[in-house]
């Protein structure tokens, strides 16, 4: 069985694309934190590369944002091939399936907002008055 259930933020917001046959796709990459902290005491993350189709595709565009925190439940995709320098190279993918946004539109406004307050008080920071 191959299957993957992923909770993370999103790193940028999603956009859609569209194959030769006019068929939806978004590529996006999940930020997932890792389960335990490093030797420093800080939480690491996995940068994970997802590629959703059709429908759902133009639904996740529609209602995500990048920061958006979701679960994704899909499976893993790999491939290799060789470039021009006869090198192997390994791709790891996971197709989402389906997902979840797991915060309401009130809550990204709220963070979207202080992250704007914060901005604006490191611009006000940087005046040399």
């Amino acid at each position: 069985m191959n299957k993957t259930i992923l909770i993370g933020r999103l790193t940028s917001a999603p956009e859609i694309s569209k194959t030769t046959n006019d068929k939806s796709y978004v590529r996006v990459t999940l930020a997932v934190n890792r389960r335990f902290k490093n030797e420093k005491g800080e939480r690491e993350a996995d940068f994970i590369s997802i590629i959703i189709w059709g429908k759902s595709a133009e639904t996740l565009v529609s209602y995500a944002k990048k920061g958006s925190l979701i679960s994704i439940e899909g499976e893993i995709r790999t491939r290799n091939y060789m470039d021009k320098q006869n090198q192997k190279h390994y791709v790891t993918k996971i197709l989402g399936l389906s997902y979840d946004l797991l915060e309401s539109r009130a809550t990204i406004a709220l963070r979207e907002s202080a992250i704007k307050t914060e901005e604006t008080l490191l611009d006000a920071e940087e005046l040399p008055f």
